[in-house]
């Protein structure tokens, strides 16, 4: 399972947009067959993509945020003691192991990525509200499931972050 997180978060938005594509091919292929048949009124669609406006930023902000408590703990670090410890072959606690690792960049890597592509689906979801009017309602609901999924995919990877940088705390105050 760590290899798959693992080669899921060094190209994240590959794997998303291969999840949409596939997900809004099927969708089209049951609608072509009447197997599916969704009839949303415009109304609830504006109505959708204004809430996913309203959450990315929500969700920027809680990202930003995020990696400003992330990049602060680093600097809290005193980097010349970590690096006497590592000279020594002293154990390390754990904030000290992740803040010096190579996945470090990674984690960071993640958060702005995450802010960024909030900001994105923010500006062009934003933009293409003004057209909603003269845009056929099927390729609506197409773009609101994609920004869906990648809003969701962008959460996972964070909130997977986050829970392993907390992991690592926890183990680090129990060795303690």
């Amino acid at each position: 399972m760590t290899k798959i997180l693992d080669k899921y978060i060094k190209q994240p938005l590959l794997y998303d947009f291969i999840i949409v594509l596939i997900i809004v091919i099927c969708k089209h292929i049951l609608s072509y067959k009447n197997i599916l048949t969704l009839n949303i009124p415009l109304e609830t669609l504006k109505s959708m993509i204004s809430d996913i406006i309203s959450t990315t930023i929500s969700l920027a902000g809680f990202i930003l945020a995020s990696l400003t408590i992330i990049v602060t703990f680093k600097d809290n670090i005193n980097h010349k003691e970590t690096y006497s410890k590592i000279e020594k072959k002293e154990d390390l606690t754990g904030m000290e192991l992740l803040f010096t690792s190579k996945h470090y960049k990674r984690i960071v890597g993640v958060f702005s990525w995450a802010c960024i592509i909030f900001l994105s689906i923010f500006f062009v979801i934003s933009f293409l509200k003004l057209f909603l009017d003269k845009i056929i309602e099927d390729y609506i609901l197409d773009l609101i499931i994609l920004t869906f999924i990648i809003l969701s995919a962008t959460i996972f990877r964070c909130l997977l972050i986050l829970h392993s940088i907390i992991k690592i705390q926890i183990k680090s105050n129990i060795n303690e």
